[in-house]
């Protein structure tokens, strides 16, 4: 059984994309199957996201952001 997928993205950045996936001679949808497929396997995005959106920035400067340097103490935190 197959499921269906819709979101909704900019018009310029649709035929971008649709540009860019007909040189290496992917469709829209066979391009997001290996990109589910790669997620799953990686349990996350299969990709380093190098350069931070703005509201990620602002998330990140955020009070409620909290970095350790220490993943044991990141780990107190959160079960406490």
């Amino acid at each position: 059984m197959t499921s269906q997928v819709h979101f909704r993205m900019d018009d310029k950045e649709k035929k971008e994309f649709e540009i860019v996936l007909k040189r290496v001679g992917l469709t829209p949808g066979e391009a997001f199957r290996i990109f589910a497929k790669k997620s799953i396997e990686a349990g996350g995005i299969p990709f380093e996201v190098s350069q931070p959106t703005p509201r990620l920035e602002k998330a990140m400067k955020s009070q409620d952001y909290v970095e350790f340097n220490d993943p044991e103490k990141g780990l107190d935190w959160l079960n406490d």
